[in-house]
């Protein structure tokens, strides 16, 4: 859930990142063709850039091993997962979904009675196949428009001076797909119908359809002094066919303007940099919002692949334990053998994630003089399952970090004594305050573990110890 709220957020400043650079530096520029390809491509891009949110970002765990080198170097217990059920009020869900749903029909239907008020202008009006398109009269006060393949005229506009240049007009609209451009942001607003900025997309796209209409209309030869007459002259209070690309569009006064306007070096300039430094931001965005998302997810992961197994806990908001996994054997399972060297492979990706590094042999020391792997490592009493049971009755998810929806993995490093008793337990990676001072405090409070043993005796021995604090 978070996941997906994660990304409508993404898709959203996306969209907004792209429609207000285009506010901001292009809609004034006469480069109609490149902003029609602007706003097409920005919305498209708004919505699959930030779909990596649903992706693990399996780049940064080749850096896992470079930032990270001093906990690799140590032996690290199994993750022990604290999983705790945000979703506290299930009816809040319920409620989003069903206000989803209800904006999801609204949409649906409104788009479905203006295809039915362009199927109904269809069969109630007078069709005639031309050279290049069909033209149908209708009865009623409509204003000129095209549809797909059909324009859709009064039939007040017969054998009038007019009548051409209007049919030059939508001809443009036809030839030049523009329907296909509204039809896709309707699409767009059905399913996400929450986003402000679709629908001023969809402004901007048939301000520029209009623009692309009457430059073509001018650059063929018509007068534009005749033309700015037909404008008016078609300047009235009709009922206005939302789907359709209307030759009336209220749009006179920068129509006007938009006749005369010329293309300059500066505004190729920025067109040229406005596109790439528009898709940069909104991949750099999405980057970071999948880095947030994944950040836990993919730290806990590579721990796993690295240490040997893994013990999740999920409890619910008030902390009763609703499900326990244990993913390896009640006993910690001694350093895994390096692994054999990878096949080398002319077709080999670039993009693969390396293995992590061997443990250490055992006897190895840290440069403080403690063993971080020996024969016998030490061991809590009771094996693997009595350390989950144990963390699971003492771990407690700090209010403060739930109620900020923070989570993370906090790791905790510590000494097993010669007698099995704990000590200097620090935090080797931090998350938050309060989960930090949570994982140190229950570790800390441990009962005597079975000590380690190298050469028959008893040594101290440094561990990790995971607790991955995880929202649901």
């Amino acid at each position: 859930m978070d996941t997906l709220i994660t990304y409508l957020v993404a898709t959203t400043i996306s969209s907004g990142i792209f429609y207000i650079s285009y506010v901001l530096l292009l809609r004034k520029e006469a480069l109609f063709r490149f902003n029609r390809i602007y706003l097409l491509s920005g919305m498209a891009v708004s919505y699959l850039f930030p779909l990596i949110t649903f992706f693990p970002f399996q780049l940064i765990a080749s850096l896992f091993n470079q930032g990270n080198a001093g906990l690799l170097k140590t032996f690290t217990l199994p993750t022990i997962e604290i999983s705790a059920n945000t979703e506290s009020n299930p009816l809040f869900i319920k409620v989003l979904s069903f206000i989803y749903l209800i904006g999801l029909l609204i949409f649906t239907v409104r788009l479905i009675i203006r295809i039915s008020g362009i199927y109904k202008l269809k069969t109630q009006s007078e069709p005639k196949n031309g050279e290049k398109t069909n033209i149908h009269w209708s009865k009623s006060d409509i204003p000129p428009f095209s549809f797909f393949g059909r324009m859709y005229l009064p039939e007040t506009l017969k054998n009038t001076s007019q009548a051409n240049e209007i049919i030059r007009h939508e001809l443009i609209h036809i030839n030049s797909l523009h329907s296909y451009d509204i039809l896709f942001t309707q699409v767009m607003q059905i399913l996400f119908w929450f986003n402000p900025f679709i629908p001023l997309i969809e402004v901007a796209l048939r301000e520029i359809h209009e623009f692309e209409a009457d430059k073509a209309v001018i650059d063929g030869g018509t007068d534009p002094v005749a033309y700015t007459k037909i404008l008016f002259g078609q300047d009235k209070a009709a009922q206005a066919v939302i789907l359709g690309n209307n030759f009336n569009y209220s749009l006179i006064k920068r129509r006007l303007t938009m006749f005369y306007k010329k293309s300059t070096r500066f505004a190729r300039l920025k067109a040229a940099l406005v596109l790439p430094v528009a898709v940069c931001s909104v991949l750099i965005y999405s980057v970071g919002c999948n880095q947030s998302a994944n950040k836990s997810v993919s730290t806990a992961d590579d721990t796993v692949s690295a240490n040997s197994g893994k013990v999740m806990i999920v409890t619910d908001s008030t902390g009763k334990q609703e499900k326990v996994v244990i993913s390896e054997g009640s006993e910690v399972p001694p350093p895994p053998p390096p692994p054999p060297p990878p096949p080398v492979s002319s077709k080999s990706s670039l993009a693969s994630v390396p293995p992590p590094p061997p443990p250490p042999p055992a006897g190895t020391k840290d440069p403080n003089g403690v063993y971080v792997v020996v024969e016998n490592m030490p061991q809590f009493p009771g094996g693997e399952e009595a350390r989950m049971k144990y963390v699971l009755n003492n771990v407690k998810y700090p209010p403060s970090a739930k109620e900020k929806g923070i989570e993370g993995m906090v790791v905790v490093s510590f000494v097993v004594e010669k007698n099995g008793s704990i000590s200097e337990a620090k935090v080797i990676r931090s998350v938050e305050k309060s989960l930090d001072e949570e994982a140190v405090r229950v570790i800390k409070n441990m009962p005597k573990w079975k000590p380690g043993i190298q050469n028959g005796q008893p040594v101290r021995v440094n561990l990790n110890f995971p607790v991955f604090f995880k929202l649901k």
